[in-house]
This record gives structure tokens, C-alpha cells and sequence, in this order.
């Protein structure tokens, strides 16, 4: 199984639960300017976005901060910067608006300090101190997007107190080697372990196997508070769960001191487990329409492949694709992007084993975003993993799973994500899908990973590799799929 994005309307309905009558916080996001890569005009209105869906803040944005002054800033609680001046002295925002804004956080106010922002006003030092970590010539870098692992140093602060102690980040950017103010100066709440082994030629120091990294920390200036995430790169990595939750806790803690926000039940210590799902009776499955394109045709491996384009492991026997631990993964040679998609897979009856070790595979959309394909009859297994799933990125709205030894069948409708002439991500991908007939995705959002751009396979996953792999059978049939572009 691999981890990916996970999607930002998971937590609309639980951040959404805060009294009506609570004073709302009022907020003011810095922006403008970036660089390839950090583009402000799609990110902050994510940003704003993540914040007024919790209730309990109203946000305004100044694409133009050159020429503030305290009456700027005085009506606000809290300030979000999402700012980058490229290096350019004619970006500054000038002494009387810079000064504002330091005797705006001294004074007792917040400010949250986001990812690239750390980048700016190289020189200005009352600015670096504010944000306790800055990249600056030297001192910052990052290996190519990735899903990696952010793990909770302080799990006692507002902010983190409830979370998970770990939790994944899909594709994103991983900070690292960051100049940093004296110890003491800044209080670090969490931190990614960077694998030195993933970066291409470093021109920064790569000791040893990895380091771990701060991704969240706090500063106290003056009688302000400061919190800085330098997580959420671009349009995908700010609609994640991990991102939206730290963040909007983040920003409420420093604007309050206090964080009253709910976590979302993916993100709470203990997680939502499969058995929280609502078990539903499905009904039966689909024959190809006539205008389908048949992927498997019952008789021959015929158009599948494994990841080195030769033959693939699995076999076609009585009409069924026949694929036993250690055949390897099994793709498409035809690629596509958005499509209707049908197949059909049988779990086996594994008794003696639970969890993500029962009956066990995945199919993978452009060979990217897995569905979670496992015997999820009565068997207990955490919700993003659960059978219907978006792995680890949107749990099914129920558990419709069939016994193992009956066949299953997936429906799917899938957008691709819409990107650019250059690559550059204009809109996230979305998906619909059916379990055996009934509906466990709604139209989600889908995390973007590198590639997504191009047409890619659909792949059925060898669930092996992996140290005490129990043996099991999977088979697949029916399998037929209608482009949508």
C-alpha cells in the first residue's frame, strides 16, 4: 500500500461545530509575490478557505502591504503571511509598515508564519527572530515532493494536545537545514525525519542516513505569539487533513493562547477504526456496456503488464485473473486519466489472520491513487485502510463489504486533476466510487502526486514484500473501463 494526499473535505463537518455566539477571530492574510513553484494566488485562498470553514474566523486578504501602518493592522487579532518578495529590495514592504508589523506581535497579537514565508527579508533581523527559522543562502533545502511522516514533539501544547502522535503528509515539500535562532528562542512541536538518500546531488550538507527536521514551532515575541508551519507547498499539500488541522489549531492558538477547534476523527489520538462504519447490504454487480473498453478479457493476460513492462506473474484461468502473493504488480498497457472504471476481485477466506493481513490489494488510478481493496467483512482494520477506501486519504462513507469467497465490485468515476502546459496543478482530481452498488465515495478530493498530469495504467497491487507476507490469492474479473475526457 502506499500513503498519499489525503483530502480536505474530511474535515468541513467537524470544524464547523463551534458555537454561534463565540466572537469570531479576526484575521488579515499578508500575500503577493512568489516564485515558480509557490504560486499565492491559487494557495491563499486555501488558506482562507481552511480558516472560515472552521466558524471561527473572518478573514480578509491584502494582495499590497507596502505603505501599511499600525491602522493597518489594528482592527485584527491575527496576521497569516504567505509572502516572499524574490530577493527584491523594491519588495520590502518599507520601515514604517515593517515596524508595524513587529509592534503588532509584540503587543500581544498572532501571527503565523507560512512555508515560503520563512524565505523572506534575508537581512532583516527583528524578522528572523520572529520566525525562529529561516531559509537563507546556505541554510535550506529540500528533497524532490514526497510522502513523509510528521511525528508530535510536544503532544502537552494547545496546539498538538489530541493529535495523533504521527501522521502522514502526501507529497509535499520536506524543509530542511533551515538557519535557526539560539536554542531557547523558539519551541519546536513537531518534526519530519528527512532521508538523506532521496536527494540528487545536495549543494547542503547531507550527514548520515537523515535528520529530523522541525515542521511546526512557536515563538514568543514580545507579548505576541508566533506559530510557523512550513508544511502545505502548493494547492494539494494545504487541503490535507494534516495540514488544515495544525494549521487552523495553530493560528487559533495564536491569536487566543487558547485552541478550541475540534480534530477531525483521522487526525485524533486513537484514529477512527473500521468498525465505526455503518455495515451495509449491497446488492449485485455490472456487465460491460456496449461502448466500454474490456481491460481483462477472461481468456489471456492480453494488454497487462508488470512495472518493467514485461509479462506479469498473474494468470488467466476459467475467465478470472488469478494473481498469488509474489506475481508482482499487474498494469494496463493502455493509459487513461479520467474514466468510468468497473472490475470485480475476490478476497480469500484467511481465517487465521486479521486486519491488513486478510485478503489484501489495491487498484491504483493512473498507477497513483489506490482504492482499498481488502476482506473487510467483520474485520476490524483503521478507517483509511478499511475497504472502499481512498488509501489513507478518505475513509468509505460505510462498510459494504461481502464475505471473502463472494465477489465484489468496484464503480468508479474519476476526474483527473487538470494541470497546466508547464505541469502546474490547476485543479485536484475527484472521485466517485461504488462498493458492491453502494455509494463509499462522494465526489472527494484527491491528493496530487507527481505525474498526475500525464495519462497513467490502472495497476492491481501485489500486497507483498514485506517481511512475514502471508500467502494469498486474489482474483479479479470484469474488468472494463469508459475514458471521460
Amino acid at each position: 500500500m502506499r500513503s498519499a494526499a489525503l483530502a480536505f473535505a474530511l474535515l468541513a463537518s467537524p470544524l464547523c461545530a463551534l458555537a454561534q455566539d463565540v466572537p469570531k477571530i479576526q484575521t488579515l492574510i499578508i500575500t503577493g509575490q512568489d516564485v515558480p513553484g509557490h504560486v499565492w494566488r491559487s494557495v491563499t485562498p486555501e488558506l482562507r478557505t481552511a480558516l472560515e470553514a472552521t466558524g471561527r474566523f473572518e478573514v480578509r486578504v491584502m494582495e499590497e502591504f507596502r505603505g501599511a501602518g499600525p491602522e493597518t493592522l489594528a482592527p485584527y487579532d491575527l496576521v497569516v503571511l504567505n509572502y516572499y518578495e524574490q530577493k527584491k529590495p523594491e519588495l520590502w514592504w518599507g520601515e514604517r509598515a515593517q515596524n508595524a508589523l513587529l509592534d503588532y506581535v509584540k503587543s500581544g497579537k498572532g501571527l503565523v508564519m507560512f512555508h515560503f514565508s520563512t524565505a523572506a527579508f534575508e537581512g532583516w533581523t527583528e524578522y528572523e527572530k520572529m520566525s525562529g527559522g529561516n531559509w537563507r543562502p546556505g541554510n535550506g533545502h529540500h528533497s524532490p515532493s514526497h510522502d513523509f511522516t510528521v511525528t508530535i514533539r510536544d503532544r502537552n501544547h494547545p496546539i498538538t494536545r489530541g493529535l495523533r502522535e504521527k501522521f502522514r503528509q502526501p507529497w509535499d515539500e520536506l524543509y530542511a537545514n533551515l538557519k535557526w535562532q539560539p536554542q531557547g528562542t523558539y519551541h519546536v512541536l513537531a518534526t519530519a525525519w528527512d532521508d538523506h538518500k532521496l536527494y540528487n546531488n545536495p549543494r547542503q550538507p547531507t550527514p548520515g542516513d537523515g535528520l529530523d527536521q522541525p515542521m511546526l514551532w512557536t515563538v514568543d515575541y514580545g507579548q505576541g505569539r508566533v506559530f510557523a508551519t512550513v508544511l502545505g507547498h502548493d494547492v494539494a499539500a494545504v487541503r490535507t487533513p494534516a495540514f488544515v488541522t495544525t494549521f487552523t489549531r495553530g493560528a487559533e492558538w495564536a491569536a487566543t493562547k487558547n485552541v478550541t477547534l475540534p480534530i477531525p476523527p483521522e487526525m485524533a489520538e486513537g484514529g477512527r477504526r473500521g468498525e465505526d462504519l455503518t455495515a451495509v447490504t449491497p446488492g449485485v454487480g455490472a456487465a460491460p456496456p456496449s461502448d466500454a473498453v474490456v481491460l481483462f478479457n477472461g481468456r489471456d493476460m492480453s494488454g497487462w503488464v508488470n512495472r518493467k513492462g514485461e509479462p506479469t506473474g498473474c494468470r488467466a484461468e476459467n475467465g478470472e485473473m488469478v494473481c498469488p502473493t509474489g506475481s508482482g504488480h499487474a498494469l494496463t498497457e493502455r493509459k487513461f486519466a479520467s474514466a468510468q472504471i468497473h472490475l470485480e476481485f475476490l478476497t480469500p477466506d484467511m481465517p487465521d489472520q486479521k486486519g491488513q493481513l486478510k485478503g489484501n490489494s489495491g487498484v491504483y488510478l493512473q498507477g497513483l491513487t489506490e482504492l482499498q481493496i481488502l476482506d473487510g467483512y467483520q474485520n476490524s482494520t483503521y478507517a483509511v485502510g478499511q475497504v472502499g477506501a481512498v488509501y489513507n486519504q478518505s475513509a468509505p462513507l460505510v462498510n459494504a463489504a461481502r464475505k471473502p469467497g463472494e465477489w465484489s465490485s468496484f464503480d468508479i468515476v474519476y476526474r483527473a486533476p487538470k494541470c497546466s502546459e508547464r505541469g502546474a496543478l490547476l485543479e485536484t482530481g475527484r472521485l466517485t466510487l461504488f462498493l458492491n452498488g453502494v455509494l463509499v465515495q462522494d465526489n472527494v478530493r484527491l491528493g496530487y502526486r507527481g505525474g498526475m498530469c500525464q495519462p497513467g495504467p490502472l495497476l492491481l497491487q501485489d500486497h507483498s514484500g514485506f517481511k512475514n507476507a502471508p500467502h494469498t490469492v486474489m482474483k479479479f474479473r470484469n474488468i472494463w473501463m469508459r475514458p471521460l475526457e
